[in-house]
């Protein structure tokens, strides 16, 4: 199989193993922590056992990392590393609503690997048959429900007032995340709406369907920007400070670029030479994506106007 090829088959099997659990009381059944110190569920357990069945099936030569195990290698030689989170969207999918999917990246192995080096992503919705794929500088394709290939379509809306847009907060303080996206959040939340759905891969695929024009993550900048939040972000976190981390955002990133998105963290710093294998605290990543360079501008200016807001509460 060819690199893309791979990426797309251990997506679907992912999915077709662990859908039958969706929803089912015994998938909320906490089973551990994770590397990252994120809750491991029975659910996730499946899924990663999914990882492994795969890979041995196929053969393959390759290390993966993944949210629960880190980094694990298959064969004295690698040829790529695989970055999986076998489902995004764990707290949805052990509801069973539809904002969850299985992310699959590949990139170069190398000493050091950073995002940048993600050359093929795939994002497969676990409760539906829809598929993204993008590889690095060759665009990216959307497959609905059918197979059938469906017409990316970016938001052309660049008003606040207007944009449809989620944000993420679990594992981040309300407390602190309401000052710096009130400005958006007031203001969108009428006539474009505002909607959390625990899943940055799920909600960065939106932007491909012309469902959202935003996806935000301003936890990480506050943690960085505001040492004296970290007290309430560990203990939310449950002794550890949680975020985005790079197997989140390996694939949907490099989707959501690939079709013309704008995608950088909520500073406007490009994710390109962000390390691909590090989930310690310092490398938690924000998150600021647009459908239109305009309106990332726009966001961009909104998020430091409520960080500066948020300055003088802490």
């Amino acid at each position: 199989m060819t690199p893309q090829e791979t990426v797309v088959a251990l997506a679907k099997h992912i999915r077709d193993t662990v859908r039958p659990h969706l929803g089912r009381a015994q998938a909320r059944r906490i089973t551990g922590t994770a590397v990252s110190g994120d809750a491991t569920f029975a659910i996730d357990d499946i899924a990663e056992q999914a990882i492994v069945e795969f890979i041995d099936r196929e053969g393959l030569s390759v290390a993966y990392y993944s949210e629960d195990k880190g980094l694990i290698e298959f064969g004295s030689s690698p040829e790529a590393v695989l970055v999986i989170d076998p489902i995004d969207g764990t707290r949805p999918a052990m509801a069973g609503f539809e904002q969850c999917v299985v992310s699959v990246a590949w990139a170069d192995y190398t000493a050091n690997p950073t995002l940048g080096d993600v050359h093929y992503g795939c994002i497969a919705e676990l409760k539906r048959n829809d598929l993204f794929v993008a590889e690095r500088g060759r665009g990216a394709a959307w497959y609905d429900d059918q197979g059938e290939r469906r017409p990316v379509s970016l938001l052309a809306i660049d008003e606040p007032s207007m944009v449809p847009l989620s944000f993420e907060l679990a594992g981040r303080p309300m407390e602190y995340v309401a000052p710096v996206l009130s400005g958006i959040v007031d203001r969108a939340g009428i006539k474009g709406g505002c909607f959390l759905f625990n899943s940055t891969a799920y909600s960065l695929t939106r932007l491909l369907t012309g469902q959202l024009a935003a996806v935000l993550d301003v936890g990480p900048r506050i943690l960085q920007d505001q040492p004296a939040t970290r007290e309430r972000f560990v203990e939310i976190g449950g002794g550890k400070a949680i975020g985005i981390f790079t197997y989140d955002i390996a694939a949907a990133a490099l989707i959501a670029e690939e079709a013309g998105a704008a995608v950088t963290d909520a500073s406007g710093r490009s994710f390109k030479k962000v390390p691909l294998l590090d989930t310690s605290e310092g490398n938690l990543q924000s998150l600021c994506a647009a459908s239109n360079s305009r309106l990332h501008a726009e966001l961009l200016n909104i998020v430091q106007s409520g960080m500066d807001r948020l300055r003088g509460r802490v």
